[in-house]
């Protein structure tokens, strides 16, 4: 089996912010391209090119996008369509960048389809106890941390 490769690949600095997050927590991000479109005048599509014109039979080679439909996303697309076997999901997080990334699995896309439920299962608008504006007063009696 080869080696699994990742792309990152956002508009502004999303990109290279999650590849710092996955350094910190992995404590390697080797394997991760980062590619943050649009910060200043440099055509990011050869950057795509290249990581994937380097990507070798058995390698896992998978490219996360930040969002469905945007610039990024459909360039992404594009290029895709001559590269079968690479995986792309888009609305990345570091959820699903990470599960991916750490699989034991190989990433074949019912596993990747397995990250990514997981990782938007992990979406949620979390509701803090206590915080009600209309309760200004009660926060610190029943807190959160209480």
């Amino acid at each position: 089996m080869g080696e699994r490769r990742v792309l990152l690949a956002s508009h502004g600095h999303l990109a290279s912010g999650l590849k710092s997050s996955l350094q910190i927590l992995t404590g390697d991000a080797s394997a991760v391209t980062a590619i943050d479109a649009y910060v200043d005048e440099t055509d990011f599509v050869p950057t795509i090119e290249e990581f994937l014109a380097a990507s070798e039979e058995g390698d896992e080679t998978i490219v996360f996008t930040d969002l469905l439909g945007g610039s990024v996303f459909q360039k992404v697309s594009v290029l895709l369509a001559s590269h079968p076997g690479v995986i792309h999901v888009t609305g990345m997080n570091l959820a699903v960048v990470i599960g991916c990334l750490l699989s034991d699995e190989p990433l074949t896309p019912e596993v990747v389809d397995g990250v990514v439920a997981m990782a938007s299962d992990a979406l949620e608008r979390v509701e803090i106890p206590g915080a009600d504006p209309a309760n200004e007063g009660d926060a610190a009696d029943d807190g959160f941390f209480a």
